[in-house]
């Protein structure tokens, strides 16, 4: 569903001499298309071909249930009012059993039914309530709490993954690990006064409380001050500005999720464990409807921490693969998260009992003028500046993961460009101390592991890494993979000059890492397409512009890197495979070893000339700072595909500037002086 800002900031708007243009589109139910996220009644149907077939029954729980698209050349291949099928990928649980199914919703009939014994799919909502009623009904959580003084009433417990730790004796049961919070009358900042130093671990399958760690009483931090809107500690509001379309929007939205925007076009689709997924990404230039990306998303997000405390060493969370991205989304705040004049999508994600949940004003998609020169040039003879602003067209959604916020951008712009986003908010999870500031003689044993961010508050170090699947397909299917390494060289028999740089380029033959090579001053890599040619007769091709990068440091048998191995490097190239689609495999949560990216690369594919995908991960060691407390201020990390030898000239170039005014000529008395003025003694 399409939704406008909400009326009364449509109001202060108008009421501010604002124009307000809010575009909408009618409410449809679909599907429409082949790549269209399955439908309420799909999923009902689905539910009742396996409860029909005596494969599931009233106790069964759904922790996927998703689209399972056709052949790959079938779906680019499609067109608007042409016949297509449906298909769905179930994920169930019997009996505490794990199974898969694939269906046939065009043909209504089950397809295949395979048990998984061993696999653990992700968490599922009545998991966490189970656990947490089973561990606080416990009398040793009771006696921690009145060891600390505490109430019940002033107390929630929430749930984590477990995560995987041979040696425990957890093998093989679906755990999930407790720590507890102290509420604090409303203020949302739910997660600022940890009980520390108690955990409770309860296996989901059976109810039973496994154990509870209680390693003593240690101070809550204080509440901090600054998370409510009308704190009467902050300052003023800063007047406000707003991104308005007073001509309208140039986006197009139809059918479910088709949008067009410049020369763009693409679908987009909800699902529970990418959260978004873009398909048919497609440029056009000139007559011709160009392909750049057949699909985008966010793959997983591996979240390590570094302190070695039996309650925080085990926080080595699989974001995506455990808990869910599109199951953990969050509504959004017109004018904070997006700008009011933005198509605004509620969207419909499957539940874990067979049915659906719509979660309102979820995506939102708008474009922005930044307040850059798209390009610009003076030219001093006619005193003039020739240039346009720059715009871009956001999709953006926001997942809230315990205490992280993350908004996850796909943004596009008239020269042809793509950046991933993804911007890290929320606040820090933090531990108590004894500790009031860096003075106190105990301050570096207690720092050991993270940083001293407010008066006794400890936030420990910890990664973040984001990969995003990227499954380009440059002008078609077929691709290569080519390195560019910049290659110093000598100048022989110069009487100027004595060295330069030279471009090496190179293709890679087989999937694998991608690691730059000591040989080079530096590296770049392209997706071409080696069987086209431009107008200038290159080959076509997109570059990978990574501005964050940072890989994995923790030693290989650890195991959180026993399931993580994607973040040994920044970029992986595998070949084209419909059923690798998560950077740390299919079941991560729980599981005993890495069944993603390291594996499929194993396989020693072709990717010279084939069917070809990209996963780039992101990544950042977050060193917590006062800075990021009470509130993280958002840390944006991003990946570029940029069009490399893909156009013959700047796209941008297509659109009319329209009519904008001059500067203001120079006067005689603004020019530069001829000569400098002597200086007084």
């Amino acid at each position: 569903m399409t939704k406008r800002a909400p009326l009364a900031l449509m109001i202060l708007l108008c009421l501010a001499g604002l124009a307000f243009s809010a575009p909408a589109v009618p409410d449809k139910k679909g599907p429409f298309g082949p790549l269209d996220a399955l439908t309420p009644d799909e999923i009902t149907l689905a539910v009742k071909i396996l409860t029909d077939s005596k494969n599931a029954d009233a106790n069964t729980v759904y922790p996927a249930v998703t689209l399972m698209p056709g052949e790959k050349d079938v779906m680019r291949a499609w067109k608007p009012g042409t016949p297509f099928t449906r298909s769905a990928f179930v994920v169930l649980r019997r009996n505490l059993i794990t199974y898969e199914a694939v269906i046939d919703l065009s043909a209504k009939k089950l397809v295949s039914f395979t048990p998984k014994p061993a696999a653990q799919p992700m968490i599922m909502d009545f998991e966490w309530d189970k656990g947490r009623d089973a561990f606080i009904a416990d009398p040793r959580y009771k006696a921690a709490l009145e060891k600390r003084k505490l109430k019940e009433a002033d107390v929630f417990c929430t749930p984590n993954s477990a995560g995987y730790f041979p040696g425990d004796g957890l093998d093989g049961k679906r755990v999930v690990k407790i720590p507890c919070f102290v509420k604090d009358n409303g203020i949302s900042a739910v997660a600022a006064r940890p009980v520390e130093g108690l955990m409770g671990i309860v296996d989901t399958d059976s109810g039973q409380v496994l154990d509870v760690i209680d390693n003593g009483v240690v101070d809550m931090p204080p509440m901090p001050a600054g998370y409510s809107d009308a704190d009467p500690k902050l300052g003023p509001a800063l007047k406000p500005i707003a991104i308005m379309a007073p001509q309208g929007t140039n986006i197009q939205v139809s059918g479910n999720l088709d949008i067009k925007w410049a020369n763009w076009s693409l679908h987009a689709r909800a699902d529970k464990r990418a959260g978004l997924i873009l398909n048919l990404i497609r440029f056009q230039d000139g007559a011709r409807l160009r392909d750049v990306a057949y699909q985008l998303n966010l793959s997983e997000i591996f979240v390590p921490y570094m302190d070695p405390d039996p309650t925080w060493s085990y926080r080595t969370f699989m974001d995506a693969g455990e808990f869910g991205i599109g199951y953990q989304i969050s509504s959004l705040r017109p004018g904070v998260d997006c700008p009011l004049a933005s198509y605004y999508f509620d969207l419909t994600f499957p539940n874990d009992i067979g049915g659906t949940y719509t979660r309102p004003t979820a995506l939102c998609v708008f474009e922005r003028a930044t307040g850059d020169p798209s390009w610009r040039h003076y030219t001093a003879a006619d005193q003039y500046v020739n240039g346009i602003p720059q715009t871009e067209m956001v999709v953006r959604h926001v997942a809230t993961l315990g205490n992280y916020d993350y908004l996850i951008d796909y943004v596009f712009t008239p020269q042809g460009n793509i950046t991933m986003k993804v911007g890290a908010t929320g606040f820090d999870a933090i531990k108590g101390t004894a500790v009031k500031d860096m003075d106190d003689p105990n301050a570096a044993e207690a720092t050991k592991y993270g940083n001293l961010i407010a008066p006794y508050t400890i936030a420990p170090n910890h990664d973040h890494y984001f990969s995003f699947r990227m499954d380009l397909d440059v002008d078609g299917e077929k691709n290569a993979l080519v390195r560019d390494s910049i290659m110093p060289a000598a100048i022989p028999n110069s009487k100027t000059r004595k060295s330069l740089w030279t471009v090496k380029s190179d293709r890679y033959a087989a999937e694998g890492p991608v690691a730059p090579e000591h040989g080079a001053a530096g590296e770049t890599w392209r997706v071409i397409n080696p069987n086209e040619k431009t107008g200038l007769k290159y080959n076509p091709g997109y570059l990978i512009d990574g501005a964050h990068s940072v890989t994995s440091v923790l030693d290989k048998a650890d195991p959180p890197q026993y399931r993580a191995g994607f973040t040994a490097y920044a970029l992986w190239a595998t070949h084209y495979a419909a059923d690798e689609q998560w950077s740390a495999g299919l079941y991560p949560n729980l599981a005993t070893k890495d069944e993603g990216l390291p594996a499929f690369v194993a396989q020693k594919r072709s990717i010279n000339n084939e069917d070809l995908v990209l996963w780039y991960t992101m990544g950042f060691r977050h060193v917590p700072r006062p800075e990021d407390y009470p509130i993280l201020p958002t840390y944006w990390h991003e990946v570029t595909l940029r069009p490399s030898f893909f156009f013959d000239k700047d796209p941008s170039m297509t659109f009319n500037p329209g009519i904008l005014a001059p500067p203001p000529a120079e006067k005689p008395s603004d020019k530069q002086p001829t000569k400098q003025p002597k200086k007084k003694p």
